[in-house]
């Protein structure tokens, strides 16, 4: 697990903008080459929607959402 310098995001609709933390990492079991997983480390001033989504607080428009790991193409 590691975190990413602060990314900043903006709302598509209402141009609303402000930075997350982001953390990445791989599980126990990943090879070289995996692709890791991407999780917003804390939700504020955004709010939590469902599926690790993130919503913008004026207008509820997606602003980020989640990945989950994957597996090397080989």
């Amino acid at each position: 697990m590691a975190y990413l310098q602060p990314t900043t995001l903006t709302c598509p609709t209402c141009q609303f903008s402000a930075q997350i933390k982001v953390v990445v990492g791989i599980g126990p079991g990943s090879n070289r080459g995996d692709i890791p997983y991407e999780r917003y480390k804390s939700a504020p001033p955004f709010t939590e929607g469902e599926n690790g989504q993130l919503l913008c607080l004026h207008d509820g428009t997606v602003v980020w959402t989640n990945t989950a790991a994957r597996k090397a193409p080989e």
